[in-house]
């Protein structure tokens, strides 16, 4: 079982006027339709893990529809945070798109842990995880002043700080250990790292 993996590309030549959106939070405002549906696929996707939990602990193994759910709502998340951050300045498409330049690589379980399965029933696993929400609360506000300062730093420059890139797709390669963890794509406990590498 491989780690879950945030796929990104280091932007090149993003462009000004859609930095500028970002800036004034325009940005935010034209990615709403997505942001609308990558939180609705979220919370579904959590809940059918919460169900998941019970099939596994039974079965031990997860249904391939609720994997697959699981992994659209991460794609579809990536795909549109990816856009917001400044990776590609192609507005994410509405379905997966395997030359979108930012994307999220996960494989189903294969006989995945049972005692895990019974940790996420009784709510030990969100438990284990509360290191990691509490140091992504800040690690995800510092993300997000991050990206607001590359977009002016395109605005006047031309181009996104390499190591602004790196620092956002860190950020969000832990949010998806984090919660391919929670969602039982992984037994692999997260590590707390902000390593990140993007695409050849």
């Amino acid at each position: 079982m491989s780690e879950p993996t945030f796929v990104y590309r280091h932007a090149v030549n993003p462009s000004r006027g859609l930095a500028a959106t970002g800036v004034l939070f325009v940005k935010w405002v034209l990615a709403l339709p997505h942001l609308i549906v990558a939180g609705a696929l979220s919370y579904l996707g959590m809940i059918l893990a919460y169900i998941g939990y019970f099939v596994v602990a039974f079965t031990g193994e997860m249904p391939t529809g609720i994997f697959r759910l699981m992994e659209i709502s991460f794609k579809w998340s990536a795909r549109t945070y990816g856009w917001l951050i400044g990776y590609t300045d192609d507005y994410p498409p509405f379905e997966t798109d395997p030359q979108y330049p930012v994307d999220v690589k996960l494989e189903r379980p294969i006989h995945p842990s049972k005692g895990w399965a019974v940790a996420g029933i009784f709510f030990i696993k969100a438990i284990a995880l509360l290191p990691h929400f509490i140091a992504l609360a800040f690690v995800g506000l510092a993300a997000a002043l991050a990206t607001w300062f590359g977009y002016w730093a395109v605005v006047f420059t031309g181009r996104l700080p390499v190591g602004i890139q790196e620092f956002v797709a860190g950020t969000a390669q832990w949010y998806v250990r984090v919660y391919a963890f929670l969602g039982g794509i992984t037994d692999q406990y997260p590590r707390f790292s902000l390593e990140a590498r993007p695409a050849a």
